[in-house]
């Protein structure tokens, strides 16, 4: 199994692949978010570290929300949340178009590694939140399977939208 092995370049569809990024960004950090509120990833008194992150940039978080049907919508928090979803999305699109190993288990292999360099690394570093092992089994729980779920629907966003796009049947 060569997991550096190309796609040929007449088969590459670069554009697409950002614009498949993009939407498909989009859906899946709708389906993250829906996936966290069914099985949270940190205690309700935790800020979630999109929250921290625009603290520690100087916004002023608490005026960063909207009311919808009684409940208090930060907007800051989730903004920060799509985007994140966005770019990774964009960048694993991207990649699809030149490594089809990234595709490995609809793209699960991928957004574990992901999961591990962003919420174990990165944000730890940052002050974000505090280290990924160390915040218990449910954490790692709804960490790692809702990860699955939401690199998951990025995978069949881009398939699906590429195929229609294009014709073309990618191989593995």
């Amino acid at each position: 199994m060569n997991l550096l092995e190309t796609t040929q370049k007449q088969y590459r569809h670069i554009c697409l692949a950002i614009y498949i990024g993009v939407v498909a960004g989009i859906f899946s950090a709708l389906v993250k978010s829906g996936f966290e509120t069914l099985i949270p990833p940190r205690t309700p008194e935790t800020t979630p570290p999109p929250v921290v992150l625009l603290e520690k940039l100087g916004f002023h978080v608490d005026s960063m929300t909207y009311e919808w049907l009684g409940s208090s919508i930060n907007w800051g928090g989730n903004g920060v949340h799509i985007l994140f979803s966005i770019t990774i999305a964009i960048i694993y699109c991207v990649l699809a178009e030149y490594l089809p190993k990234v595709k490995l288990l609809h793209g699960i292999v991928f957004g574990f590694f992901v999961s591990v360099f962003a919420h174990g690394l990165v944000v730890p570093l940052l002050g974000l939140s505090g280290w990924l092992w160390i915040s218990g089994s449910e954490a790692l729980i709804s960490e790692f399977i809702g990860t699955a779920f939401w690199i998951w629907s990025i995978e069949a966003v881009r398939s699906n939208l590429r195929y229609s796009f294009t014709k073309e049947l990618e191989t593995q």
